[in-house]
């Protein structure tokens, strides 16, 4: 009779006590500098302000692979690398979130993925410069009901980039500017814009 009252008390006191991941104020932030270094951050709940911050500088061949999602969440990821051969996997999704997500890869052979999606969401995406040579971005906006809208500035050559926002009711605006001066401007580059 004892033992099953404490089972009882402990369950009811579980179930008033708040859910661990929800109203709080996430930050990380994480600076490596060198080869070959790996950053990871997931950072979900509900009614968070979830940011990530990842610099990597002075070397090559870095990672860094960055989610944020949730429910009526403020999610912001900024992600800073330069050298050469890095890549930076972002993903931004869930429900009634507004995700900003801001990356700069400065270098060569750099590979850049944005995943932006969910349903309710206002998603934004500012690549602010990718520059350097033989660099690739991937920009996906998906999702219903959303509010996607990207910006890119590449200063690169032999560059690619592709934009998908694809969905049901959404508004979708994408803006992308290769070059930076007619004596310097981007060439063997190539841009992709799907929208539909």
């Amino acid at each position: 009779m004892k033992s099953s009252f404490i089972a009882v008390s402990a369950l009811l006191v579980g179930l008033s006590m708040p859910a661990l991941a929800d109203n709080n104020d996430n930050k990380s932030t994480i600076d490596q500098i060198g080869t070959n270094s790996s950053a990871a951050v997931t950072q979900t709940g509900v009614d968070n302000t979830n940011t990530a911050t990842v610099k990597q500088f002075g070397g090559n061949d870095n990672h860094v692979d960055m989610t944020q999602e949730g429910i009526n969440n403020d999610n912001l990821s900024t992600v800073f690398q330069y050298g050469g051969g890095h890549d930076a996997i972002v993903t931004q999704d869930g429900e009634d979130n507004v995700n900003h997500s801001v990356l700069t890869q400065a270098g060569f052979n750099g590979l850049a993925e944005i995943h932006q999606g969910g349903t309710s969401n206002l998603n934004d995406s500012e690549v602010r410069i990718q520059a350097g040579t033989g660099n690739t971005l991937a920009l996906d906006q998906f999702g219903d009901n959303n509010d996607s809208k990207s910006f890119i500035s590449t200063f690169s050559h032999s560059t690619d980039v592709d934009v998908q926002q694809h969905g049901s009711n959404n508004t979708n605006d994408s803006n992308i500017v290769t070059g930076h001066a007619p004596s310097s401007a981007s060439y063997n580059s190539s841009v992709t814009v799907d929208q539909h």
